[in-house]
């Protein structure tokens, strides 16, 4: 039987967790003991709300005043950040919310695994000071992390169930994330810090307020450094990244307009980590790794021959320091890459620079307009490498296509009767795989010419993508003694082009550099613009003596796409070049909410929306011949939130419920026999192959603890997440008389209209969505003692499954943080003057994530374990 990977719309694999008619006792007992974190936090400073309710300032705060539910992170509050820390690392402490990295900081963009409920960053709503980031995907969009600074932002607000009708986004399913950045001071100073921890890591940041540069007139300037080493290369290369921020804001005399300038340039680059096979994983705890005898240890492959040739790596301290997994050949040097045949050619680079204004006016009689626009230019690459008998594959492919091309720096070797010429000079079948690539210039074979390769080694591709976009947003809002409306609409061009060009490497050298005159082959080359365009209304009644507000609100949401080029290396290998062009739109989307206020301290809220996501530009670039926009069709999603929060005393909680119906779930699988886009049976193409549906329970609170200078705070979560549809794994073709075929254990056999022919279904209905744990909980301490500051806090994952057949299973776990801090005091010579310690995973714990979900068989990522970090920062 033919087994493929079934991917979503991003190309990222699928996985699964335990269904609810499996959860143990054990599992409800967790839920109902970790219910009692829910009522930890801290009392601050309280505000007006706008609900008639306080809103304390704490740095995990609910949401009041909204009809969804609605958490917020305070960074100016939230002190026990790990420095260096990524934006997608800090919303681990939202309720609904569950980060997984492949490093402490989140850096490696491509590990990151960031989940609202039901829902990966992929299908949210992601914006920055209101400029959306159009998709989170590590290739084609922009990760938060590339846009802004963490110690730039002051608010990160969360709606986990759907973002409101007025967020700029076309893939969002879910909940919103938005960003906001710090305005300008008015005071000029300066703010310096400087960090230095474990993994070689060093954060560097400084920042100049100008102060009031002219009446109304502010600004600043913002520079980092990040740097650290990624596992398993130690003393070969580090991940880094620089960036340099300014914002202006100008407030005009009469108060009516305010006008804001912003710019971020981000330079980064990384490299790719690998993970293990979570059979080769239980191999290693079983102490027997890949039938070595051997458990967590460092081997290569002239220690134990035989094994294969590519999952060697450094395996020690129980994996944590498994990195890239192919080690130099030992007849190219031995050890001098040490772990790491690819090291320096498994590398990525992003360099973004994104520029924005934003513009608030404020009319009379209670009209105000905010409009937004956008320039973001993107240029990236990324480095992989490839062995020669691939390169030399594509090289005889394409010549048999057209053997006139001159693109390709290799040529093939004749004698001078026309025959084709093996290495060794003997006569071989014409584009078969003896059939010799020379260097230009060789001569015409003839006996004792010496054979000079046109691929003489180690290759590698050097992929240069990027492109930009640009747009704008605005939204006017007019509002009344018992009534708000907001109309408003935005407008994004994207443009993105892929290359991905192979070379030959210097010498033929792993270690060699791009010799960028010996092209060999292009898996693609693709250019793609699309042009989005998204309109709203949404209206606010009060009525009930202005206890009782009632939302109603609609999106009207459209996208043109267009793709050309080499969209696949078929497409090279003939020369032809597609055009491919689709339109997705939905013009009603509509939402409805009720926010009800219960008393002065309490409210409650309920909200039902409905979403669109298009389809991904992946989906046109690599539908291959049986593309069809017709048939594919968007994907969709139901949000349904109710809840209740408010204050008792000077503590605050929240406490909400939800429900999500995910329907026409987009995967690259085997096509239905029947199917109309089906073209060749058995092809593999983009389907809507059924849904998800989810539900949850969450609560977070803050509650003063009567202890002077004690701030806690809390929260848990508990959600269940099933495929309602199996999924067409593969077709299988008999011979007449044959019999039917039988399907291995997690799948199923149904006949089609053909007789011949039959459809294996991975039978996956009812079970429940990878690395989505049932349970999840938080809480955090802050005691703050005279000059000296101490936080102490911890994360419960529950148990999670890293394929769709339910079968692999990693424990749950429970990991702790914690750090001190002294602050200098006023009128020493230490005023202005801070230096912190704060330590993740405080007690050394091996824990074990997922790292990639399949059908049968994931892969797991070991904690690289307790990381410490010393800063010292001061204000002038």
């Amino acid at each position: 039987m033919s087994k493929s990977t079934p991917l979503n719309a991003d190309g990222v694999a699928m996985c699964s967790h335990p269904s609810s008619g499996e959860r143990s006792k054990s599992t409800l007992a967790k839920a109902a003991a970790a219910l009692l974190l829910a009522g930890l936090s801290f009392e601050s400073v309280a505000q007006d709300s706008g609900s008639g309710m306080e809103v304390f300032e704490t740095f995990t705060a609910v949401g009041q005043g909204e009809s969804r539910a609605n958490n917020s992170l305070d960074l100016e509050a939230l002190e026990i950040a790990m420095p260096g820390a990524l934006p997608e690392k800090m919303v681990d402490k939202i309720p609904g919310v569950n980060v997984v990295t492949r490093d402490p900081f989140g850096f490696y963009e491509f590990g990151n695994d960031v989940r609202v409920r039901a829902f990966n960053i992929a299908n949210l709503g992601v914006t920055l000071d209101g400029v959306p980031v159009g998709t989170s995907d590590p290739r084609y969009g922009s990760p938060i992390g590339r846009l802004v600074d963490s110690q730039n932002l002051t608010t990160i607000k969360v709606s986990q169930g759907a973002g409101d009708v007025t967020t700029p986004a076309y893939q969002a399913l879910g909940g919103s994330l938005q960003y906001f950045t710090k305005d300008p001071s008015k005071e000029q100073g300066a703010y310096v810090s400087a960090a230095y921890g474990s993994f070689d890591h060093i954060s560097l940041f400084a920042k100049y307020e100008m102060g009031e540069i002219a009446p109304g007139f502010t600004g600043y300037v913002s520079g980092s450094h990040f740097e650290f080493t990624p596992r398993g290369l130690d003393g070969l290369g580090k991940g880094m990244a620089r960036r340099y921020e300014a914002k202006f804001k100008y407030e005009l005399p009469s108060d009516k307009l305010d006008i804001t300038y912003a710019i971020t340039y981000n330079d980064r680059d990384d490299f790719d980590t690998a993970g293990l096979d979570f059979g080769e994983w239980q191999d290693a705890e079983a102490g027997n790794y890949r039938g070595t005898g051997q458990g967590y240890i460092e081997y290569t492959p002239w220690d134990y021959p035989g094994l294969g040739d590519f999952n060697y790596g450094d395996l020690s301290d129980q994996g944590r320091n498994l990195g890239p997994v192919a080690y130099i050949d030992s007849s190219v040097g031995a050890g001098e890459g040490t772990n790491a045949i690819y090291y320096d050619k498994w590398r990525n680079g992003r360099m973004d620079t994104l520029q924005r204004f934003n513009f608030d006016f404020d009319f009379e009689d209670g009209k105000s307009m905010e409009v937004v626009t956008y320039y973001q230019d993107k240029n990236n690459y990324g480095l992989w490498g490839r062995d020669q008998a691939y390169a030399q594959t594509q090289v005889r492919a394409a010549y048999m296509n057209d053997p006139s091309r001159t693109d390709i720096w290799g040529q093939l070797w004749y004698d001078a009767d026309g025959n084709a010429i093996g290495e060794d000079g003997t006569i071989v079948t014409e584009y078969g795989e003896d059939h010799a690539i020379v260097a230009p210039g060789t001569p015409t074979y003839a006996p004792g010419v010496d054979f000079v390769p046109g691929v003489p080694g180690r290759t590698a591709r050097d992929e240069n993508f990027g492109g930009h976009r640009y747009g704008l947003t605005a939204s006017y809002t007019w509002e009344t003694e018992n009534n708000k409306l907001i109309v408003g609409g935005w407008y994004e061009f994207d443009h993105h082009g892929t290359e991905r060009p192979n070379y030959n490497l210097d010498g033929g050298s792993i270690l060699g550099d791009f010799r960028y005159d010996q092209f060999n082959f292009t898996n693609y080359t693709r250019y793609i613009d699309q042009d989005v365009m998204q309109f709203w209304v949404q209206d606010t009644w009060t009525t009930m003596d202005g206890d009782l507000e009632v939302i109603i609100g609609a999106k009207a949401l459209t996208l043109d796409r267009d793709a050309n080029g080499f969209l696949s290396i078929g497409e090279w290998l003939k020369n032809e070049e597609t055009f491919r062009s689709t339109k997705y739109e939905d013009m009603f989307l509509p939402q409805f909410g009720l926010l009800y206020t219960l008393n002065d301290s309490s409210e409650v809220f309920f909200n039902y929306s409905e979403n669109m996501a298009t389809p991904t530009s992946g989906t046109i670039t690599t539908a291959g011949d049986t593309f069809n926009p017709d048939i594919l069709k968007p994907e969709y999603s139901e949000n349904f939130d109710i809840g209740i929060r408010g204050n008792i005393g000077s503590s605050s909680y929240t406490v909400q419920a939800y429900h999500v119906s995910y329907t026409d779930r987009i995967l690259a699988s085997a096509v239905p026999i029947d199917s109309a886009n089906a073209g060749a049976a058995g092809n593999s193409v983009y389907q809507n192959v059924g849904g998800v549906d989810s539900w949850g329970v969450e609560a977070s609170g803050d509650i003063a603890t009567g202890i002077e200078g004690l701030k806690l705070s809390g929260s848990i979560a508990i959600q269940e997440t099933t495929f309602q549809e199996d999924l067409l794994d593969s077709v299988v073709f008999i011979a007449e008389g044959d019999p039917v075929p039988t399907a291995a254990e997690g799948y199923r056999v149904e006949a089609t209209s053909d007789p011949l022919a039959y459809e294996i279904y991975e039978a996956i209905g009812g079970n429940d969505l990878g690395n989505t744990p049932f349970l999840t909980a938080n809480f955090d301490a802050i005691y703050t003692k005279g000059d000296w500051r101490f936080n102490f806090g911890g994360k419960f994952y529950d148990d999670v499954y890293v394929n769709t057949l339910n079968t692999q299973q990693l424990d749950s776990y429970t990991i702790f943080d914690g750090g001190i801090a002294y602050t200098g005091r006023s009128d020493t010579p230490l005023e202005g003057w801070k230096v912190s310690l704060n330590v993740s995973n405080l007690f050394d714990q091996y824990i074990w994530y997922a790292r990639s979900y399949n059908d049968e068989d994931g892969q797991v990522l070991a904690d690289r374990g307790r990381n410490f970090v010393l800063r010292m920062e001061t204000k002038f």
